[in-house]
């Protein structure tokens, strides 16, 4: 007699993580649906009437970043989901964060969502690449301190430009070392760790990385009248381009940044830090079009 054997494969419910582990609510909100629909075959339609919407495909426009949720409808879909106490809390600011386009809200957001987190033992992603991105110190810190062999945090903020503290610098420090960044020696010196920053997280990065900028930008203008001539180089074009010829210039600034790097890298002889902005932004609108005009 011949025996038929069947395997069954065990069927695995995927487990959400807590909203507070997401900084992303698109993606938290998606994770919802998903997690139902594998439980009980919930559907679009399903979740959208659970959050008081006649559309039965607006909440997947949402989590596809095509549509965003008013305030009345953040609280609609996190009623939907469950969501109270904290975890509400949390998801309001996740939803302001994701959605607002001014950058002093989105970091006050990010601050009160990271404050929530922490306070309920939860590590937010990619809160180290914030930490490391936010202040422009922080970068110019991690090169200095390897060359001020056993200088004092006192000496080493004499030593930077455009003032920064000694409480800056000592704060500073720890973070990098706490990072990772910075270590210290047998001999108790600071020196450089192979890890290196990358982006991480991109909408989280990106707010910081912003800030940075806007610093540099700050301390460039300010370089112009207070760094002597011969101890910098300014220079700038202003172009009119198309949209292909803009799309090789990009190309090419980043091909010159590597070049910039390699030379860095050969370069065992560090005297100071410095800082290279390469900017390329536009200052009309688009054309109405490129003929001649009576």
């Amino acid at each position: 007699m011949n025996l038929l054997l069947f395997e069954k494969d065990e069927y695995k419910l995927r487990t959400m993580k807590p909203v507070m582990e997401y900084n992303n609510f698109r993606i938290y909100v998606r994770d919802f649906y998903s997690e139902r629909k594998d439980r009980s075959g919930y559907t679009w339609r399903d979740f959208a009437k659970a959050a008081g919407y006649s559309s039965p495909v607006f909440l997947k426009l949402v989590c596809d970043g095509k549509a965003n949720l008013s305030d009345v409808g953040v609280e609609r879909v996190a009623a939907a989901m469950g969501l109270v106490g904290v975890d509400l809390q949390y998801f309001r600011l996740l939803v302001t964060f994701n959605q607002s386009k001014d950058s002093a809200t989105k970091k006050a957001a990010y601050k009160q969502m990271r404050s929530i987190a922490e306070e309920n033992s939860v590590s937010l992603v990619g809160a180290d690449q914030y930490d490391y991105f936010e202040t422009w110190h922080n970068p110019v810190l991690r090169e200095l301190a390897p060359k001020m062999k056993g200088a004092t945090p006192a000496k080493m903020a004499e030593q930077i430009k455009f003032g920064v503290s000694t409480a800056e610098v000592k704060k500073a420090l720890a973070m990098l070392t706490e990072l990772g960044l910075l270590k210290k020696n047998e001999n108790g010196e600071y020196v450089q760790a192979s890890k290196s920053v990358t982006t991480g997280d991109i909408d989280v990065t990106a707010l910081a990385v912003r800030d940075m900028h806007r610093q540099m930008g700050s301390l460039a203008v300010k370089a112009i009248d207070e760094v002597p001539v011969d101890e910098r180089d300014f220079s700038g074009m202003t172009l009119g381009v198309s949209e292909v010829a803009f799309h090789k210039i990009v190309k090419e600034i980043a091909d010159f940044r590597r070049r910039i790097g390699a030379i860095v890298m050969d370069d065992s002889g560090a005297e100071r830090v410095y800082r290279m902005n390469v900017q390329l932004f536009p200052l009309t609108k688009d054309f109405i079009d490129g003929g001649d005009h009576e």
